[in-house]
């Protein structure tokens, strides 16, 4: 049977291209030899440099071109004109987006490569856009009958004082369109709000101030296109104040319990809740969706259509504890690629 040439996308313009080549390097290292050869390419944190191969150069963000020897795979750097020639010279059948954040989870990578007419991991352009817009996502959540916590959208510069009075405090702020927790603060009183509210701006021009839930935070993972499966679901116990940035990548600071320690009557209710958002959005292939659960209420915070793939990342956690290796969960993922 002739191997497929996979081309494994990495690293790009995101706050979390750091963790993005994490997930792709754990992606080359695990994808069958007896069935892929695979290809890395790394894209640079400017969004304009892409290089293909493995060599520690690669982490190198220099825009000028070069070539160097990797084995027996040239390493080249290459300008945003020779992109699309990057994928078709080096005959590749399929890409697996292993790229997290913006311009990689939100849509865009995935238009370029329908353009160009390349088959992808994931979901398609536009369930990768309303995954990663958080206030979009939860329209289409309360849509289909799911619970979201109470949100109010804040635009870049406007005033809290007047909506103050709608929520108590504490309250998670956050932006609109990142992952990993990238700019969110969890705010116990009036007087940080604005301080929290400037770090979400940052990132986006839209925040979002929502109501803390306090409950038993789980994630579901997902798998499959007509018919999705629902991994185990995955306690989350943080020692930070909430799930932040560090307590997501530093095992020490995170006790992550499989399965959830939770009835199975509530376990069945956030698989389907998991479920439901997955498909409201269209996603496809791979995603992990994001709940809250108190008392018998399961709230849906948010999906995440391309979810980390590195040694601490929770969808492994979930497909192992399905009996479902690495390597066996790479080529599910790749089996429900989009043509």
């Amino acid at each position: 049977m002739k191997k497929l040439r996979v081309a494994v996308l990495m690293g790009g313009k995101s706050p979390e291209h750091d963790i993005s080549l994490n997930s792709g390097r754990e992606v080359v290292r695990y994808l069958n030899p007896k069935k892929y050869d695979s290809i890395p390419i790394t894209i640079s944190r400017d969004g304009i440099t892409w290089q293909i191969g493995d060599n520690k150069q690669l982490l190198s963000d220099s825009p000028a071109k070069k070539k160097v020897k990797s084995g027996k795979l040239k390493v080249e750097s290459l300008t945003v004109s020779d992109h699309s020639s990057v994928i078709k010279n080096q005959k590749i059948d399929l890409v697996f987006i292993a790229m997290h954040g913006p311009y990689g989870e939100d849509g865009t990578i995935q238009g370029f490569l329908e353009l160009i007419g390349v088959s992808y991991t994931g979901s398609g352009v536009l369930a990768s856009a309303l995954g990663m817009d958080k206030i979009s996502s939860r329209k289409f959540f309360t849509q289909v009958g799911l619970k979201t916590p109470k949100h109010r959208v804040v635009f870049k510069g406007e005033k809290m004082d007047y909506i103050l009075d709608k929520f108590q405090f504490p309250v998670f702020v956050k932006p609109d369109n990142q992952g990993s927790s990238i700019g969110a603060s969890l705010v116990k009183n009036e007087n940080d709000i604005q301080k929290a509210l400037k770090i979400a701006w940052k990132y986006s021009n839209r925040a979002i101030v929502e109501e803390f839930i306090d409950g038993i935070e789980v994630t579901g993972s997902i798998i499959g296109n007509e018919n999705p499966k629902a991994l185990p679901l995955i306690e989350i116990v943080p020692k930070t104040p909430f799930f932040d940035f560090q307590a997501k990548y530093n095992e020490k600071l995170c006790d992550e319990i499989v399965p959830a320690r939770i009835s199975k009557f509530l376990t069945k209710k956030a698989q389907a809740a998991a479920l439901k958002a997955f498909q409201a959005l269209g996603c496809k292939g791979i995603g992990r969706v994001d709940m809250i659960i108190r008392g018998n209420d399961v709230y849906v915070l948010e999906i995440n259509t391309i979810p980390g793939l590195t040694p601490v990342s929770l969808v492994p956690k979930a497909a192992q504890a399905a009996g479902i290796s690495y390597p066996q969960l790479l080529d599910k993922i790749i089996e429900s690629a989009t043509p």
